[in-house]
C-alpha cells in the first residue's frame, strides 16, 4: 500500500512538471514559429537566417547555463555515445523526412496543436518508423549502425575532449563569436511570429530550465521529442505506466501549449491537404522515425539539447539533417527554386 502511494505520489509529481515545461515549451515554438526544417531549408532555399538566429541563440544560453549549473552539481550531463556511422546515416535520412513531411518533430508537434491534419499524419509516421526501429524489422539494422563507437578515455566523444580543453574555453569562444554574429544581426520575426531574439531567449531559457526540472525525477537530460513519443506510444501499446517519463508529459503538454497559443491568436483552424500530400507526410514522418531510431535523437535531442554539450554525437546528426534536408528540398524544389534564392540574395 505504502509502495503505491508512493509510485502515485511520483507520478503525480512527474506529470506536473512534465506538463509545465511541456505547455511553456509548445507555447513558444508556435508564437516564434520555430521550426528546424524551415531553420535548415531556408538557409540555401530563401536565404532567410532569421530561424538560424533563434536557433543559435538558444543553443548559446544552454551552453552557459546548463554546464554552469552541472558544474554545481545540480545534474549529471547525459552525453550520447558517439556511434558515429549511425548519426551520419539516421541523421540523413531524419533530414530527408523532415524536408518530405514538411517539418521537423518538434514543428510537426506545435502544428498538430494549431489543428495541421498533414502534421498529425507526420507524427503517426514518426511513431511507426521508430518502432520499427527499436521493437521491430529493423532492429538488425540499428544494432549494425550502432556498432560503430568512439569513446574518449573511456567517456562518451565531445569535442572539448577531443581536443584536449576545458568545455568553458569553447563556451567562451561559442558565446563571443555567436554573441557578436548576433548583435550584428538584423531584428524582426518569422512569418509574423515572434522576433529572433524573442523566440531565441524565451526557447533557450526553456531548455535550459528542463534539465533541473527533469532531475527532479530522476531523469538526467533535456528537451527531446524521440524519447517521449517513443514512451507514450510503448504505454498505448501495452498499458505499462512504467514506460511513461518526464518527457512523455512533457510532449503532452507542448501539444496543449501550442493549442492554447494558436487558439488565444486566432491562429487554430482544421487544414487538411490533399492526398497526395497526406501521404508525403506519412513517408517522411516515416523516414524521420526511422532516422530518429537510428541516430538515437531528432532535432530537439541532438540539434538542440545535445549540441550545447559539445556531444560529438549530436554534433555530426545535426550537420547530416541539414544536409539530409538541403537534399530533399532539391528533390522537392529543383535546382530553380535555389538559384532564384540565390539572385534574390544577389539583387538585396
Amino acid at each position: 500500500m505504502v509502495t503505491e502511494v508512493a509510485n502515485g505520489t511520483a507520478m503525480v509529481r512527474m506529470m506536473g512538471l512534465g506538463l509545465v515545461v511541456g505547455v511553456a515549451f509548445g507555447y513558444a515554438l508556435q508564437r516564434g514559429r520555430f521550426c528546424m526544417n524551415s531553420t535548415f531549408r531556408d538557409i540555401l532555399l530563401a536565404r532567410d537566417l532569421t530561424l538560424l538566429r533563434a536557433y543559435l541563440l538558444a543553443l548559446l544560453i544552454q551552453m552557459v547555463g546548463v554546464r554552469a549549473m552541472a558544474a554545481f552539481g545540480l545534474f549529471g550531463l547525459g552525453v550520447t555515445p558517439f556511434f558515429w556511422m549511425a548519426t551520419l546515416f539516421g541523421g540523413f535520412v531524419f533530414g530527408l523526412g523532415m524536408a518530405l513531411s514538411g517539418g521537423c518533430a518538434s514543428g510537426s508537434t506545435y502544428r498538430s496543436g494549431e489543428g495541421m491534419v498533414g502534421s498529425i499524419i507526420a507524427l503517426l509516421g514518426f511513431v511507426f518508423g521508430m518502432t520499427m526501429t527499436n521493437d521491430g524489422v529493423l532492429v538488425p539494422v540499428q544494432a549494425a549502425f550502432r556498432s560503430w563507437v568512439v569513446e574518449i578515455d573511456g567517456q562518451p566523444a565531445t569535442l572539448d575532449r577531443l581536443l584536449g580543453v576545458s568545455p568553458w574555453i569553447l563556451v567562451v569562444m561559442f558565446v563571443t563569436v555567436g554573441g557578436w554574429w548576433l548583435a550584428k544581426s538584423p531584428s524582426g520575426g518569422y512569418q509574423r511570429g515572434w522576433s529572433w531574439a524573442r523566440s531565441g531567449m524565451t526557447i533557450g531559457l526553456i531548455a535550459t530550465a528542463a534539465w533541473p526540472i527533469s532531475a527532479l525525477t530522476g531523469r538526467e537530460y533535456g528537451l527531446s521529442i524521440t524519447e517521449p513519443i517513443r514512451t507514450i506510444s510503448g504505454f498505448l501499446f501495452t498499458g505499462e505506466t512504467d514506460r511513461l517519463t518526464w518527457g512523455s508529459f512533457m510532449w503532452v503538454g507542448l501539444v496543449a501549449g501550442a493549442h492554447v497559443a494558436a487558439r488565444s491568436h486566432g491562429e487554430f483552424a482544421w487544414r487538411a491537404p490533399g492526398a497526395q500530400r497526406l501521404l508525403q507526410a506519412l513517408v517522411g514522418g516515416l523516414l524521420m522515425g526511422m532516422g530518429a531510431g537510428i541516430a538515437g535523437g531528432c532535432n530537439i535531442g541532438h540539434a538542440l539539447t545535445g549540441v550545447p554539450l559539445f556531444g560529438l554525437s549530436s554534433m555530426t546528426a545535426t550537420l547530416s539533417i541539414m544536409v539530409g534536408v538541403w537534399v530533399g528540398a532539391y528533390l522537392l524544389f529543383g535546382s530553380v527554386a535555389f538559384e532564384r534564392g540565390a539572385r534574390s540574395v544577389q539583387r538585396a
